[in-house]
């Protein structure tokens, strides 16, 4: 409604707008009609994948291992068919963190710290949405574990925790050789479009940086579409 320029009026089980017995009125957009305008979902949990794959234009994929790509697609999928779509009707954007450099452990100790940040303090310790995806994708004991030293206030042990193959995995990290081996990875698993978070203390370290993953990804697979978040 909003994107066609319509006044937002809704009158749901749940939800109603305006809210009842409020000042609130129902408004339009201030900014000019824009149906055509894409909708993306960030979803993690099966039902919500399904429902992205039904009525969403692209979904921004989190916590994916591109070796384990079916605990998302297949909901994704599922979800589609029930409107007579395909995955191909869908743009699949997925990546993570692009820097290459030799020295691989200290990349490891750099993003460790993020995922045990995701496995642990992401929701409470009942319902954390990114510790479920890591744990359907096969990584249930350090998942859990990790989830357990952060609730229990060890941080540190819950950094240590966190597998290499996890970071490794969610990242495009390492030697080149390495980096153009997730690039495929990623492409093979589905993935139209590749989100690389480029690091750098400057703009311009930046865009050096953004260059060398388009580089890179022109040789792996190609292609050199990369959208830089």
């Amino acid at each position: 409604m909003a994107m066609n320029g319509e006044r937002v009026v809704f009158d749901g089980e749940h939800y109603q707008l305006p809210r009842p017995g409020g000042e609130g009125k129902a408004l339009r957009l201030g900014t000019p009609p824009r149906p055509e305008l894409p909708i993306y979902l960030a979803t993690l949990g099966p039902r919500s994948l399904e429902y992205t794959g039904e009525v969403a234009d692209g979904w921004l994929g989190t916590s994916f291992l591109p070796e384990h790509a079916d605990i998302f697609l297949d909901h994704l999928r599922t979800g589609a068919a029930k409107s007579g779509r395909t995955l191909d009707d869908i743009d699949i954007q997925a990546g993570g963190v692009f820097e290459v450099s030799d020295d691989v452990d200290a990349l490891l100790e750099r993003y460790r710290p993020s995922l045990a940040f995701q496995l642990g303090a992401m929701g409470s310790a009942e319902t954390n949405f990114y510790n479920a995806a890591y744990r359907r994708a096969g990584f249930e004991d350090a998942a859990r574990e990790v989830q357990r030293l952060w609730v229990t206030g060890d941080k540190a042990a819950a950094t240590a925790a966190v597998p290499d193959e996890l970071v490794l995995g969610t990242n495009l990290i390492g030697d080149s050789a390495m980096v153009a081996e997730r690039i495929r990875a990623y492409a093979a698993a589905g993935v139209d479009t590749l989100r690389l978070g480029v690091t750098g203390r400057t703009v311009s370290d930046r865009i050096t940086n953004l260059e060398q993953a388009v580089d890179l990804v022109a040789s792996a697979t190609g292609s050199a579409g990369v959208s830089s978040s």
